[in-house]
């Protein structure tokens, strides 16, 4: 197959390098990351080579121009994009108190900085009541647990700003008669995933063994993300992991204990307590207490330098920022800053939605959080304290019921450490796809860096019909028409080896109705 991609992306080294000396972000090298979250084939390519590659009938992206050119025409985009579909999931630098919302429901000025005082969307234009919820006449008391809904974060919007771009790629991609492929987020044939994490706070043994039943009658596997100082009982801490939980860290800067407060030491020593506390040398994942966050970048890249691979704690502290505060339900690679030129920090981060559904948030935004989570195939983020579980029957029942409805959906229940292990796998995955010798032929090669199980190549053809016929030659795969973000599209599934794999799929006739 040809080493060249059909997509080429134009980044304009000599504009970064002056936005760099001008001490301003090139938020354009964003747009990599949401082509590699996709797997779309793209090679990166000088301004000058731009125009060869679509003479030879391939389509490029000007990432700073806000331009899509192919042979047959230019599709246009909006070129603050990048910053704020960047803006949104990382928010602004957190140096002071956030402004609360109006309406009292998300009274952020607390004297603690975390990651909702940041947040840049905007609590009169960007939240809305659960469906079939009243308003409280434009204010909220925000108390324990809330009498009624209030509003939420009801949309994903960076994520949707990223599906804009990526249907101008696709409707000009299809326009011009190139086949794009890319990998489905998970197995193929799962409409989106769940997550579950607990929270240590108190550290209570007694409590924790409360969380562990809970979870047990959920049936789910949690991610345990343990609160310095202290820990539990140590035969506590071996049967969390016993029962299949993931051991993670619950990093403390609330300033209660010797080095329980913000910065790279007080993390390395916490990171090494939780190895010790868990016999576990390798900690994947971790969680703020309370969310607290200070700076923009600092904390990712500590966490690189430490060794967490994946990090949930960009999400709500108040219940009028639950939802989507961040504007997101998709593992992603945050973006460092100027500092550090901008490059993608290897960290994942895995938004988090809401809290102790029925204490700390009103248990209706629930199925909006689901729902909007599977209309995006993304990963709902539930979060869960064993004091909590402990102590009020409704927040079990809350959490028992949300287990049982995500399964309802078709979705799966997977610990931070399945994400980060699939997300990255992923990310080595190269895909090709060819037209073969036959009518109606296409050569997909699929380039794999490990193996994986269940993958789903997602090909887009151009005028391709959602009742048309296909076939695989290879026994081992299956291939159907599928619809994925509103596209009709060939979905090959296939269990992949390490090394490449070559699959030939027939697309045929329309089936008789």
């Amino acid at each position: 197959m040809s080493a060249t991609s059909p997509v080429a992306v134009v980044l304009d080294e000599d504009a970064i390098v002056a936005a760099h000396e001008q001490d301003t972000n090139a938020w354009w090298l964003y747009s990599t990351e949401v082509l590699d979250h996709l797997r779309v084939p793209y090679d990166v390519v000088p301004h000058d080579r731009a125009a060869a590659r679509v003479a030879a009938g391939g389509v490029a992206v000007y990432a700073r121009e806000g331009r899509v050119v192919t042979a047959t025409g230019e599709w246009t985009f909006d070129p603050g994009i990048w910053e704020r579909i960047v803006s949104i999931q990382q928010g602004v630098p957190v140096e002071t108190d956030g402004v609360p919302a109006p309406d009292g429901s998300a009274p952020v000025d607390d004297g603690l900085l975390k990651c909702d005082d940041g947040i840049v969307l905007s609590y009169a234009d960007d939240r809305a009541l659960p469906p079939g919820k009243a308003g409280a006449d434009g204010a909220f008391p925000h108390v324990y647990p809330p009498p009624a809904a209030a509003p939420i974060f009801h949309q994903g919007t960076a994520d949707r700003l990223r599906l804009s771009f990526l249907d101008v790629l696709f409707d000009a991609a299809a326009a011009a008669g190139v086949t794009l492929p890319w990998l489905y987020y998970w197995p193929a044939g799962v409409p989106a995933v769940a997550h579950m994490s607990h929270d240590s706070d108190g550290n209570v043994s007694e409590q924790a063994l409360s969380g562990l039943r809970v979870f047990d009658e959920a049936g789910v596997k949690v991610t345990w993300c343990h609160c310095y100082p202290g820990g539990y009982a140590p035969e506590v801490v071996e049967e969390i992991a016993a029962r299949g939980h993931e051991q993670a860290l619950h990093y403390n800067a609330m300033g209660d204990a010797d080095i329980a407060s913000w910065g790279w030491p007080q993390l390395r020593a916490q990171y090494a307590w939780a190895q010790a506390l868990t016999g576990r040398e390798n900690i994947v994942s971790n969680k703020n207490h309370y969310t607290r966050w200070e700076g923009w970048d600092d904390f990712f890249l500590w966490s690189e330098k430490v060794g967490i691979r994946i990090d949930q704690s960009r999400g709500p502290s108040k219940q009028g920022n639950v939802g989507f505060p961040f504007g997101s339900c998709h593992l992603s690679f945050p973006m460092a800053g100027v500092g550090e030129r901008n490059r993608l920090i290897d960290v994942l981060e895995l938004p988090l939605h809401t809290q102790d559904l029925a204490w700390a948030s009103h248990a209706s935004i629930r199925d909006v959080i689901l729902e909007e989570v599977l209309a995006l195939h993304g990963v709902a983020h539930f979060l869960f304290h064993s004091t909590h579980l402990h102590t009020k029957p409704y927040v079990a029942q809350a959490c028992r019921e949300v287990a049982a409805e995500a399964r309802r959906r078709g979705m799966q229940w997977w610990t931070s450490e399945q994400l980060n292990d699939w997300e990255r796998s992923r990310r080595g995955v190269r895909l090709a796809v060819e037209p073969g010798a036959g009518s109606g032929e296409l050569r997909i090669a699929v380039s794999a860096r490990e193996a994986m199980k269940a993958t789903g190549v997602l090909v887009a053809v151009p005028g391709l019909a959602a009742d048309v016929s296909v076939s695989v030659a290879d026994e081992a795969a299956t291939c159907a028409v599928v619809t994925r973000h509103g596209r009709v599209l060939l979905e090959l599934a296939a269990d992949l080896p390490e090394g490449t794999s070559e699959f030939t799929v027939v697309v045929g006739t329309k089936v008789p109705a």
